[in-house]
């Protein structure tokens, strides 16, 4: 019975066990924040570092714990929480998507590569209060499994997700498509494509309050990096397409680039390659809040992380966090799990800090490199049902401790005095 109890109890502990750090430090992965947690499953690692014959697939599940605050230099313990256990539903895969659709406590993950399934069972559901994964039937599935880490996203009101183009492991062609995903019905549909711009892949996507889907950079079906002069736009209100020119100074094009949207309407966007391969470690910034969009290269009075590409980035209140990725294209492999912090509340001087402070009006959804959209939900009620069920948890295993050494005291007293021979026979 206390054995049994113990088990129970440890249960109650598994979330808040904070000794882990990832081993299989990737790129290639996906992230999304969720209930004050940055979630994070996927992508690539190297099991040799001299061979592109070694990568492979992660079907790692855990998170960043960003309700209090930590550090992220030298010897810092990063609050991450390792959830691979209860994951075993899922496939090992990478450039996927993961996103927070609004679904109450729910997060939807859609395969962009794996070697063990199809486009038809690529959707998985994560439900946070029950930490439970499901594969559920869709219907009208495409036919390929499309890489999509920074070029999806959802919006909120409807629950609908929407992704434009990208490469395919099993389709050599780079179409234009844009599928829609009505995560309310599992029903997958196409968008209007007349106007669109071509093919590519490796772009970001960030839906912006006013419903148009801003797509920066990537790499051409045709060849060649993206204008970032040229930036296509599509209304999800009227399912259109139009291209806006941005004039004045425009950035270098990229490709693996991260682009997070900050309340005030100011499109971030980090790292990437160039054409060459040549890893960028400059940060640019796209002012979206006038009818006219203009660049401008951020202001850092801080020394700059590595160049970094195929990284995530994700909008915590005023800090954008950067998660993993690589800083070269060549051998040998690099891998990385290393977290960087931007403070982008000043947008006259961003500074890389070391330190993470939540900031109290944060909300609880917030944007990532594959989710620009952000909207507030009652997310944080879980937190307090996991305390809830810790505090419960505690207090049931002392009852039973308490019991079980009375019990074991009363018995070793009784038997003892049996045995005590009596001195009046």
């Amino acid at each position: 019975m206390f054995f049994l109890c113990l088990i129970v109890f440890c249960l109650y502990l598994n979330e808040f066990t904070l000794a882990f750090t990832p081993t299989n430090t990737v790129w290639g992965h996906s992230a999304v924040y969720a209930d004050s947690k940055i979630f994070i499953t996927g992508g690539l690692y190297p099991k040799s570092p001299t061979s592109f014959d070694n990568i492979t697939y992660s079907k790692e599940f855990y998170y960043l714990d960003v309700k209090n605050s930590f550090g992220v230099g030298a010897g810092d313990p990063i609050p991450w929480v390792d959830l691979s256990s209860i994951s075993q539903i899922l496939p090992p895969h990478a450039w996927s998507t993961f996103l927070n659709c609004g679904l109450n406590d729910s997060i939807i993950l859609f395969i962009g590569s794996s070697a063990t399934t199809t486009a038809a069972k690529s959707v998985y559901t994560y439900r946070i209060s029950s930490q439970l994964w499901s594969n559920p039937t869709t219907t009208s599935p495409p036919q390929f499994m499309i890489h999509s880490t920074t070029q999806t996203v959802c919006d909120v009101t409807t629950r609908k997700m929407y992704r434009f183009s990208g490469n395919s492991d099993t389709n050599p062609a780079i179409t234009n498509n844009m599928d829609i995903f009505d995560t309310s019905t599992l029903t997958w549909g196409t968008g209007n494509t007349v106007d669109a711009p071509g093919g590519r892949f490796d772009h970001t996507g960030t839906l912006l309050p006013n419903g148009y889907i801003v797509y920066i950079g990537g790499t051409l079906a045709s060849g060649g990096l993206a204008d970032m002069s040229k930036l296509p736009l599509y209304s999800i209100n009227d399912d259109t397409w139009t291209t806006t020119n941005v004039p004045g100074y425009s950035p270098t094009s990229r490709a693996y680039h991260s682009a997070v949207l900050t309340q005030d309407g100011r499109i971030i966007v980090y790292g990437g390659t160039t054409d060459n391969g040549a890893a960028i470690d400059d940060l640019v910034i796209l002012d979206t809040s006038q009818t006219i969009y203009a660049w401008s290269k951020a202001n850092v009075s801080t020394n700059s992380p590595p160049s970094r590409f195929y990284h995530t980035a994700t909008l915590v209140g005023d800090y954008m966090i950067v998660a993993f990725g690589r800083n070269n294209l060549s051998l040998p492999l690099p891998t990385s799990n290393e977290v960087f912090i931007l403070d982008t509340s000043d947008k006259s001087n961003y500074k890389w800090v070391s330190e993470f402070n939540p900031n109290p009006k944060s909300p609880t959804l917030s944007t990532t490199s594959d989710s620009s959209n952000s909207n507030s939900s009652d997310l944080n009620k879980n937190i307090s049902n996991q305390n809830k069920n810790l505090t419960i948890g505690i207090i049931v295993l002392s009852i039973v401790i308490t019991l079980m050494g009375t019990s074991f005291l009363i018995y070793f007293y009784r038997k003892r005095r049996l045995s005590r021979p009596d001195i009046n026979r």
